[in-house]
């Protein structure tokens, strides 16, 4: 008896270990005068004369959830987030930052493969270019992909954070 509570006891911490390894959040670099640092984000989803209206509507599902969750995750993570819809809004300052997303591809795959054949099939796609600029200068130019057999939520999330984290180890280079 005593040893299978020891084997419980281990089990356990093993874990925990590897899951507060997994889990280390992600905090966000503060300014020089301590204050935090303003990001602007900016979607481009596209054009809308180039695409059938479902694929348009595709985009637009994608692109708002990708533009809530992003800002949310920034200023969850410590950075002072806003969407603006034109970079006419943005304010550029030493501590102020404009990150511009478009999205260049997003095949939605088909839920009903995903569910009915799985093993890959009907796997949604994402591809994204993202510029990180601090006032016109250009710090950061990257593209950025990703696909799946899950829901398609996975794909925002999974690049969302990428971008947070990468945010995180650039500016603290800046």
């Amino acid at each position: 008896m005593k040893t299978i509570r020891t084997s419980a006891i281990l089990s356990v911490m093993v874990g925990v270990i590897l899951l507060s390894g997994c889990a280390t959040p992600s905090i966000a670099p503060t300014a020089a005068s301590g204050q935090k640092i303003k990001i602007s984000v900016m979607s481009n989803r596209g054009n809308s004369d180039e695409m059938e209206s479902r694929q348009w509507q595709y985009r637009n599902e994608i692109g708002s959830y990708m533009e809530v969750d992003l800002v949310n995750r920034l200023n969850r993570t410590g950075y002072a987030a806003q969407l603006i819809q034109s970079v006419s809004e943005y304010i550029p300052s030493a501590d102020s930052y404009l990150v511009s997303m478009e999205i260049t591809s997003y095949n939605p795959g088909s839920s009903v493969a995903r569910m009915m054949v799985g093993y890959g099939a009907g796997a949604c796609a994402l591809d994204m270019h993202y510029i990180v600029k601090n006032g016109s200068n250009v710090l950061q130019d990257w593209k950025d992909g990703i696909g799946t057999s899950s829901d398609w939520r996975r794909l925002p999330r999974a690049l969302d954070d990428k971008l947070v984290r990468k945010l995180n180890a650039e500016l603290l280079t800046w």
